[in-house]
């Protein structure tokens, strides 16, 4: 399962990165979405992968695809001149990045403690869990964000009234 998930979201996360039409690229994005909700799901986290279909998918997406298709930005331009050397440079420089990532990962002592003590199975997340962890761990933060969102829709208001 696991690899069936990470192939989704790495195939329609390429999709999005080297699709030319920007609502296809974002439909793609979607798919991502998809594709790691499903993996939240793999690590007893089904309140995450709720969160990532309802927040993410969802409101995002909806709200991309609309600003999209009201800016009308989805016409292509014109390709420019073919650039190689750019473009190898750049495929050496991602793959030297990658190998160094991998070799600084390997050579990481939580994957060496993981491996001393094998893999534990992850305890399923709940909404008590992730309540109890909100209000009584986080909850200056939790408060601030509230503010914050507070002060946005109150900015937004204003602005609105002013153009009238």
């Amino acid at each position: 399962m696991f690899l069936t998930f990470a192939l989704i979201t790495l195939c329609a996360a390429l999709g999005m990165l080297l699709q030319k039409n920007v609502i296809v690229a974002g439909l793609c994005l979607v798919a991502t979405f998809f594709g790691l909700a499903g993996l939240f799901l793999l690590l007893a986290n089904p309140v995450a992968a709720a969160f990532q279909l309802i927040v993410y998918s969802g409101a995002i997406m909806v709200l991309v695809l609309f600003v999209i298709m009201m800016l009308n930005s989805h016409e292509e331009e014109p390709a420019q001149a073919s650039r190689p050397v750019q473009r190898w440079l750049g495929v050496a420089l991602a793959a030297l990045l990658a190998l160094g990532s991998i070799k600084l990962v390997s050579a990481s002592a939580g994957v060496a403690a993981l491996a001393k003590s094998g893999a534990a199975v992850p305890t399923a997340m709940t909404l008590q869990k992730v309540g109890t962890t909100l209000f009584a761990e986080h909850v200056l933060g939790f408060e601030v964000a509230g503010l914050l969102l507070l002060v946005a829709m109150i900015g937004a208001v204003a602005l609105t009234k002013r153009n009238l």
